[in-house]
């Protein structure tokens, strides 16, 4: 899954895909799957669990014991093909809308 400038390549369906990123810190994330398909995704051997394009949930919960500072792996079961190829972690979880 490539990062940088360029922008990231189609990930097509039925695909197992890896990746290495850095983490500076042990601490809780979220991994944003806004525009991923449908699959599964594990981090450092530890599967976090499914995802699907169809709302409402649009983040993974990432404990922090999970993560090693420094070099971690990122592996994705994509089945369905998603636009995108590019990993994005954010702060807060999004679980879609809720009612009021």
């Amino acid at each position: 899954m490539p990062s940088g400038t360029a922008s990231p390549a189609r990930l097509p369906g039925l695909t197992l895909a890896r990746a290495e990123f850095s983490a500076p810190d042990a601490r809780d994330r979220f991994l944003d799957t806004t525009g991923w398909g449908k699959g599964i995704v594990w981090v450092n051997g530890f599967c976090l669990g499914r995802y699907w394009s169809r709302p409402p949930q649009r983040t993974l919960y990432l404990p922090g014991p999970v993560l090693r500072p420094g070099t971690n792996e990122l592996v994705v079961l994509e089945l369905d093909g998603a636009p995108t190829a590019c990993v994005r972690f954010v702060a807060d979880a999004d679980l879609g809308p809720t009612e009021d």
